[in-house]
């Protein structure tokens, strides 16, 4: 005999079995599970943060404990009731009440046990009466340091709103900050008691007091450097030196030895760099600064595997060649090839700029780079490139130019982080295939209307009567861009509080119109200019810096101020979609159906000809619009260090023309995806749903709408936003 035992039954059978036998342990052992923890009377600071003070743990829910039944790896174990942890927790939240200015607060507890369910509540009850504010906050000793720094201890470091509630950790956060200063002007064997607080129980007030010891100034004596590894004999002394940019007889300064390991770090010629003060070897009100280096080899070969989402998941690899202090002075010469494909294998085996049937990219690089320019320290790059694409029945592409791009480092106290300027020229080449030009064709007869007359209509006959080759369209850009960036954020991989705020100028082709125009010579390129200004907001919704919740907005715009704006190439306009954009559609799939511009170009003309459709038309066809915005709103949560999972909402689109916008054109996506954190970045799976489609104007929710055909996936890395 066959008996037949549905899996559902089977995993509540044995789930209510290990139930049973987990009570049954616990009636032996006469154990109550901690099934709640609560808080009654904090008014002013919410139990969530109160949880994460005591020691004391509620048991966890029903599945977790399932999983650690089956294997201690998996899940959560039960949580017993310890009374013995209760003063402990006690004393804990009464010095957690105390650093933050609650000095006459006061603390119990009860508890109840369930017999029959072998569970326990534990209750905390918390009388937080009224809190003391900042009255004062003083540093002795101050007359021993010269007065532009007491100035400025006193005035804006330690200076205090007495309306502000006492808080230790504000308190340590002014310590830092005064001993940070000191620090980074000369006194490096600062030093400070604890602060001594004053309460006034009867003002509700608390004055701090700090005793400092100042120590001398001290200059530095001498810069020290130390070299190992297996490319110690290739870098000199004098260069590791140059680099630092710490002199002596300079005053000692932490922040400088801080920026001299990182300037060190950029060059990519050490593997391990340390710059440190020896404070065994201070004398006379003089240290000496060592430097320790570990140099690698100085040539440099890396294949690489790429993965990524240009219109569907594509695979290539790529190889590079990095020459390290190239012609000295830490300049570094970098070779590199990519390709990537959607069919690797076809796309290798077969590659023809004539075959409409493959997709895929190959891309050829060469740069040369040096961290100084007339000595001061702006990395300053030198690149030249070409690039082949191939868009299936769509297009073919070459592009190639050069580039010099300058990244200056910024002082401290800016609010920008980061500055880069750049000077870049580039020519484009796209060939738009047959029937990427019919489809454009139906749409660009949608759009225009034209007067019946017997001209116009002759002019329609022949339109429709002419073959439909391949149409080139070349395009030529110098453009001269500067990008700024400020990032306030409190966490550079994982923030949970904070924004970033990035402006992107561009001016395109004014150099050589200026140049066309001393020179009298015709300059047929159009000259515009790009605006791009994108910001991210972190908001501190959660209280565990384990979950960010995170909200993004851009808008760009691009104005042609002479000539057509429709002769700006594909690569200098706008598009949406992509795993960093709208992440229901794959990358170029948000663009116009055919740009507006043209047509409008194309009405201004007089008594057009042929010729002048053809132009126009063809110009028309390049992808790509010259408004866009975009925005998201994101959800990310570190179930493990090195696990998580986010949930997004996308919306946006690109148009020919500010004016095109309208709010049923808008598209929206919807989706989960999976991170995985690393050292240096997080590794990002997402899927996006098309959730409103601007082009047919539907919802998802349609009957017509076959979900597999409204899903996009994506791979990066980092963040989207």
């Amino acid at each position: 005999m066959t008996i037949s035992l549905n899996p559902k039954i089977l995993i509540i059978v044995v789930f209510s079995f290990l139930m049973l036998c987990s009570n049954y342990s616990a009636q032996q052992l006469g154990r109550y599970e901690l099934v709640s923890i609560n808080f009654e009377g904090n008014e002013k600071i919410d139990s969530d943060r109160l949880i994460d003070v005591i020691t004391s743990r509620e048991s966890p829910g029903w599945f977790s404990k399932f999983l650690n039944s089956i294997s201690e790896n998996w899940g959560n174990e039960i949580v017993y009731f310890d009374s013995l942890l209760i003063i402990n927790d006690l004393e804990l939240l009464q010095n957690f009440y105390f650093d933050n200015g609650f000095f006459k607060s006061d603390f119990s507890y009860k508890y109840e046990l369930d017999n029959d369910a072998l569970q326990a509540e534990l209750t905390f009850i918390i009388e937080e009466n009224d809190p003391s504010f900042f009255s004062g906050f003083q540093i002795s000793n101050l007359d021993n340091i010269i007065p532009p720094f007491a100035e400025r201890i006193t005035e804006e470091i330690i200076d205090i709103d007495t309306t502000e509630r006492y808080s230790r950790q504000l308190v340590e956060q002014k310590i830092i900050e005064t001993n940070r200063y000191l620090r980074d002007h000369g006194h490096m064997l600062v030093s400070n008691k604890p602060p001594v607080i004053t309460v006034d129980t009867s003002l509700n007030t608390a004055s701090v007091f700090i005793d400092y010891d100042f120590g001398r100034r001290y200059k530095i004596s001498e810069v020290n450097v130390n070299k190992t590894g297996e490319g110690k004999d290739l870098v000199s002394k004098k260069l590791v030196r140059d680099l630092v940019g710490i002199k002596q007889g300079d005053y000692y300064s932490f922040y400088e030895t801080e920026r001299a390991q990182i300037r060190l770090y950029r060059t990519n010629l050490f593997n391990s760099a340390l710059v440190t003060g020896t404070i065994a070897d201070t004398l006379a009100g003089t240290v000496p600064i060592d430097i320790s280096t570990d140099i690698g080899l100085l040539d440099e070969l890396s294949p690489e595997i790429l993965v990524n989402d240009d219109n569907g998941l594509n695979l290539g690899f790529g190889l590079g060649y990095t020459k390290k202090n190239f012609l000295g002075d830490a300049r570094k010469l970098s070779v590199s090839a990519s390709a990537a494909s959607q069919n690797p294998i076809e796309f290798f085996t077969t590659f023809s700029l004539t075959d409409t049937s493959l997709y895929g990219y190959t891309d050829a690089r060469i740069a040369f780079e040096q961290p100084f320019i007339f000595g001061y320290p702006i990395n300053t790059t030198l690149e030249s490139f070409v690039t082949l694409q191939k868009r299936k029945e769509e297009w073919n592409a070459t592009i190639f130019g050069a580039g010099l791009k300058f990244d200056f480092e910024l002082p401290r106290r800016t609010y920008l982080t980061s500055i880069q300027t750049y000077l870049r020229w580039e020519n484009s080449e796209f060939i738009f295939k047959e029937r990427f030009i019919r489809n454009s064709l139906n749409v660009f007869a949608r759009i225009i209307t034209l007067e019946d007359t017997p001209e116009q209509d002759s002019l329609l006959s022949e339109i429709k009567r002419t073959p439909l080759d391949d149409l080139p369209t070349i395009s030529r850009n110098a453009i001269l861009g500067v990008n700024m960036g400020a990032n306030k954020t409190d966490n550079l991989l994982f923030p949970t509080e904070g924004y970033r705020l990035s402006i992107l100028l561009e001016d395109g082709n004014s150099i050589p119109f200026l140049a066309s125009e001393i020179g009298k010579y015709n300059f047929k390129d159009p000259v515009y200019y790009k605006v791009v200004v994108s910001t991210s907001l972190f908001l501190p919704v959660y209280k565990k810096k384990t979950s960010a919740f995170g909200l993004k907005f851009k808008v760009g715009h691009i104005h042609a101020y002479k000539g057509l704006k429709s002769n700006i190439s594909l690569n200098q306009r706008f598009s949406s979609g992509g795993s960093n954009s709208i992440r229901g559609w794959n990358a170029l799939e948000l663009v116009p159906e055919f740009n507006t511009a043209n047509v409008e170009d194309l009405l201004n003309l007089q008594n057009f000809t042929l010729q002048d459709f053809n132009s126009l038309f063809s110009r028309g066809l390049t992808p790509g619009g010259f408004f866009n915005f975009e925005g998201s709103i994101e959800t990310r949560n570190r179930i493990t260090d090195a696990f998580g999972t986010a949930l997004f909402v996308d919306y946006g689109n690109t148009w020919s023309s500010y004016k095109d916008v309208q709010l049923k054109k808008i598209a929206i996506a919807a989706g989960f995806g999976f991170r995985i954190y690393t050292s240096f970045a997080p590794i990002r799976f997402d899927i996006g749903f098309k959730a409103y489609d601007p082009f047919d104007e539907t919802w998802i929710t349609d009957k017509s709408k076959k979900l597999f055909n409204e899903i996009a996936f994506h791979i990066g890395i980092g963040e989207a936003f």
